[in-house]
C-alpha cells in the first residue's frame, strides 16, 4: 500500500514538473510584459528605499537636531512626489499584469480551440464533454494568477531583498546579517507546506472536472429525469457532491492559512530581532536616529517580497494543476488524416471502400474489412442495427478519421492523396442531429455556403420542402435558440437538407435523415432527398422503410462488416411480407 502511494506521489511530481516546464515555456511568449512588470516592481522598491531614507532624515532633523517643521517641508514635498511616483508605478504594474493575463489566456484558449477542432471526433474519442469544457474555460482562467502574481513575485523575491540589503548593511551591518540569515526560512517553509498541498490542489481539480461532467449530463438529461421521477434523487446527489467539494476546498484553504501564518511568524520574529538590535545600538549612542529608523523602516519591506511570494504560492499550485490538464491536451498528437496535394474530381464521384478497418479508443466500435462500392450519381443506403459501424463508415468517407488499414478510392484514386479542404468542399454532411447555432435562420443556412444570396437560399428551401420559413414572422431573420430551439425536429431536418442543397456538393452523406419524424414530415424529407440526389452521389444511413425506398441499393452492416449488398426492393421484400 505504501509503495502504491509512493508511486502515485512520484507520478504526481513528474506530471507537476512537466506542467511547470510548460508554464515556463508559455512565460517566454510574454517575457517582455513580465520584464516590464518586474522592472516596475523594482522601481517601486527603489522608491520605498528613498521614502524610508527621507522619512528617517526628517525625523532626525525635527527630533534630534531641533529644527522646525519648516526645515522638513522640502523633505515632505519630496515624499509626496515619491508617493505619487509609487502610485503611478502601481497603476502601470496593474495595467501590465492585466495585459499579460489577457494575452496568455487568449493564446492558450485559441490554441486549445484549434487543437480540439483538429483532433475531431476520432481524436477526442473517450474525452468527456464536461471536463473538456472545464479545461477550456475555468482551467485557462486559473493560469492567470500564475503569470501575473507568482512569476513576478518569484523575480522580486530574488531581487528586492538583496537590493534592500545593499542599503541596510552600510547603516547597520548586524541587522543586515539578521535579515540575511532569517530570510531563507520563509521560502523553505513555503516549499515544505506547498509540497504537501499540491496533491490537495490536484485532487480538487480532478473533483471539479468530474462534477462539471456530472452537471452537464444532468442538464442534458433533465427531461428524462423529470419523466422518470428521478430529478429529486439526482438533486440530492448534486448536493452531496457539492458538499464534498466545499469540504475539500476548506481543506485547501486551511493549508493556505497555515502557510500565511508561518510566513508572518518568521517575518515578525525577524523584524522584532532587528528592532532589539537597533534599540540597543541607539541606547549605546553608536547609531544615529536616522540610521536606526531607516533600518527599522526597511526591515518589514525586506520581508515583504518573500511574504508575497509565499502568499502567491497558492496561485502557482492553481496554475500547475490547470496546466496538468491543458498541456497534455495541447501536446496530444493529431489523428492521422489525409494531407495530399491532388484536387478531387468535380463530378459525382464513384467511391470504393477496399478492406477498410477502423477502431475507436480501447478497440471499441468501428468497422473491420469493409468492401463497398458507392456508384457515381446513385443513392446507396447503409442499414443495420445500432452500433454496427454505419456512422463510422460515413465519418471515414467525409475525412473526419483515416482508416487504420485498407483504403478509400475516389474515381480510382486514394482519398489520402486529395487536399482535405478541397475534398470537404465537395461534400454535404447531414448528421443524425444537425448542428444549429444560436442565431438567425439565414446565418445557420449560410454555414455551408457563406456567399449565397437570398434567391439561392429560397431555391434551397423550396427544394428541401422547407417553405414553412416563409410563414415565420421574421422569415430568414428568425432567431433560433441553442441547438435550433424554436423549431420542431422535422423542420430542423428539412433546414439541414436545405443547407446541404445550398452547398451544391457532388457527394451527399446523410445519417438517419428521417429518424424520429412523424409520417408527414418523413414524406416531406423523402421528397427533399429525391430532389437533392439528382446529379449527386448519395450515401444514406437509415433503417426506415420509406427512406430506404429512395436508394438504388442497400448495404446491410452487422458488427462492423458488410453482410450483403442488394437492391432496395429485395432488401425490403421480407419486411413487406412480414
Amino acid at each position: 500500500m505504501t509503495e502504491q502511494s509512493e508511486g502515485k506521489a512520484d507520478d504526481g511530481e513528474r506530471r507537476g514538473s512537466s506542467a511547470e516546464s510548460w508554464l515556463f515555456a508559455e512565460a517566454r511568449n510574454i517575457r517582455l510584459l513580465l520584464l516590464s512588470i518586474v522592472s516596475l516592481a523594482a522601481g517601486i522598491g527603489l522608491l520605498v528605499v528613498f521614502q524610508a531614507h527621507l522619512l528617517a532624515a526628517a525625523c532626525q532633523r525635527i527630533i534630534m537636531q531641533g529644527e522646525g517643521l519648516s526645515a522638513a517641508l522640502p523633505l515632505a514635498a519630496l515624499l509626496v512626489v515619491l508617493a505619487a511616483g509609487r502610485s503611478l508605478c502601481s497603476y502601470l504594474l496593474e495595467n501590465r499584469s492585466a495585459a499579460a493575463a489577457a494575452r496568455v489566456k487568449q493564446s492558450v484558449r485559441s490554441r486549445l480551440y484549434r487543437k480540439i477542432q483538429a483532433l475531431g471526433p476520432a481524436g477526442l474519442a473517450g474525452e468527456e464533454a464536461g471536463p473538456l469544457v472545464e479545461t477550456v474555460t475555468r482551467g485557462v482562467d486559473e493560469l492567470e494568477p500564475y503569470f501575473t502574481r507568482f512569476l513576478p513575485q518569484l523575480s522580486l523575491a530574488a531581487l528586492l531583498p538583496f537590493m534592500f540589503l545593499i542599503f541596510v548593511v552600510p547603516a547597520e551591518w548586524r541587522s543586515g546579517l539578521v535579515l540575511l540569515f532569517s530570510a531563507p526560512f520563509i521560502p523553505l517553509f513555503m516549499i515544505l507546506i506547498g509540497r504537501g498541498s499540491e496533491s490537495l490542489h490536484r485532487r480538487q481539480w480532478n473533483r471539479l472536472s468530474r462534477m462539471a461532467g456530472h452537471l452537464l449530463d444532468l442538464v442534458q438529461g433533465l427531461p428524462d429525469l423529470i419523466v422518470f421521477g428521478a430529478a429529486k434523487t439526482e438533486a440530492q446527489t448534486v448536493a452531496r457532491v457539492s458538499e464534498e467539494y466545499r469540504s475539500a476546498t476548506m481543506a485547501v484553504l486551511r493549508v493556505a492559512f497555515l502557510s500565511a501564518f508561518t510566513l508572518e511568524f518568521f517575518a515578525t520574529v525577524g523584524t522584532a530581532v532587528v528592532a532589539v538590535i537597533v534599540g540597543f545600538r541607539l541606547l549605546s549612542g553608536v547609531l544615529t536616529l536616522q540610521e536606526g529608523l531607516f533600518v527599522l523602516l526597511m526591515a518589514p519591506e525586506f520581508y515583504l517580497p518573500l511574504r508575497n511570494l509565499g502568499l502567491s504560492y497558492h496561485a502557482r499550485m492553481q496554475g500547475v494543476a490547470a496546466a496538468e490538464r491543458i498541456a497534455p491536451l495541447l501536446a496530444q498528437p493529431l489523428p492521422e488524416g489525409f494531407a495530399g496535394s491532388l484536387m478531387p474530381p468535380t463530378g459525382p464521384p464513384a467511391v470504393l471502400f477496399e478492406a477498410v478497418s477502423f477502431r475507436y479508443g480501447s478497440n471499441r466500435g468501428g468497422v473491420a474489412g469493409v468492401d463497398l462500392e458507392l456508384q457515381s450519381g446513385r443513392i446507396t443506403a447503409l442499414a443495420g442495427e445500432s452500433g454496427a459501424g454505419k456512422s463510422t463508415l460515413a465519418r471515414l468517407l467525409v475525412g473526419l478519421a483515416r482508416p487504420e488499414s485498407g483504403r478509400i478510392l475516389i474515381n480510382g484514386q486514394d482519398l489520402a492523396s486529395f487536399q482535405p479542404d478541397a475534398w470537404r468542399a465537395l461534400i454535404a454532411w447531414v448528421p443524425q442531429t444537425p448542428f444549429f447555432t444560436s442565431g438567425t435562420l439565414r446565418e445557420n443556412l449560410l454555414l455551408g455556403r457563406p456567399d449565397a444570396v437570398d434567391a439561392q437560399i429560397t431555391a434551397a428551401l423550396e427544394a428541401a420542402a422547407a417553405s414553412f420559413v416563409n410563414d415565420l414572422p421574421d422569415g430568414l431573420d428568425t432567431v433560433l435558440g441553442e441547438r435550433g430551439a424554436g423549431l420542431s425536429g422535422g423542420e430542423l431536418k428539412r433546414l439541414a437538407l436545405a443547407r446541404a442543397y445550398l452547398r451544391q456538393a457532388t457527394l451527399v452523406v446523410l445519417d438517419e435523415p428521417t429518424a424520429g419524424l412523424d409520417p408527414e414530415n418523413e414524406r416531406l424529407v423523402c421528397l427533399a432527398l429525391e430532389r437533392l440526389a439528382v446529379g449527386r452521389t448519395v450515401l444514406i444511413i437509415s433503417h426506415r422503410e420509406e427512406t430506404l425506398l429512395q436508394a438504388h441499393c442497400v448495404a446491410e452492416m452487422i458488427d462492423g462488416r458488410i453482410e450483403r449488398v442488394v437492391p432496395s426492393a429485395e432488401y425490403l421484400a421480407p419486411l413487406g411480407a412480414a
